[in-house]
């Protein structure tokens, strides 16, 4: 098959997915197409907004060894079923448009809209800043953030050793000792002396973070 005919079939497949599985808001499961953002939840979204910085306290929560954590969200709301729909009912889109949120409000990244939702753009100079971005296991909001900004993604990097129950409704013992030893990293060398940024759905009180 010639190079030109391959691209034909994959652009048909994309706008066959684009028909069975139109683009929706991971906030309200609104059938969305090329609009952007859901107007239904711009209001509510706004009110979630951690403002006016989003860069968490560490003396509000256990960050161990890491420089600094930032969530732009309060996770309630929209914002939680966003996050559940992502992680529990298998919709990979939800996981993209969530990347994409992260990407905007964290970093500045614009996200143009493209044929099948929308692309982040990377942010100039901010390569600078990291050297590889690690997601937590289970967790695929950080292709976005990856493009954004422009450092290699490293998704094996970090691997769940044994599964630990959710940390839901936990104390920060109970979490700490829940995740004690429940990750690893198979191949050192991947991170070993390199700046990493961890992405995550959710941090509460910064254990799964830390361990």
């Amino acid at each position: 098959m010639s190079l030109k005919s391959n691209s034909g079939v994959c652009r048909t497949l994309r706008q066959l997915r684009w028909v069975l599985y139109p683009r929706r808001c991971p906030f309200c499961d609104r059938v969305l197409g090329t609009v952007s953002p859901c107007p239904d939840c711009c209001a509510e979204l706004d009110a979630l907004r951690r403002k006016p910085t989003m860069r968490l306290s560490a003396g509000l929560h256990y960050l161990g060894r890491l420089e600094g954590a930032a969530a732009p969200y309060r996770y309630a709301g929209c914002v939680r079923r966003g996050v559940l729909r992502a992680k529990y009912q298998a919709a990979p889109w939800a996981a993209d448009e969530l990347g994409a949120q992260m990407a905007r409000l964290l970093f500045g990244s614009e996200a143009k809209m493209g044929t099948f939702g929308p692309e982040v753009q990377p942010v100039p100079g901010l390569a600078l800043s990291y050297d590889c971005i690690v997601p937590v296991p289970a967790s695929s909001r950080a292709r976005p953030i990856a493009r954004a900004v422009g450092v290699p993604l490293e998704p094996k990097a970090l691997v769940r050793v044994h599964a630990a129950r959710r940390q839901e409704g936990l104390s920060l013992d109970e979490r700490l000792a829940n995740v004690a030893g429940a990750f690893a990293v198979p191949d050192p060398e991947r991170v070993e002396g390199k700046r990493v940024l961890l992405v995550d759905d959710v941090i509460t009180t910064g254990a799964t973070a830390a361990a």
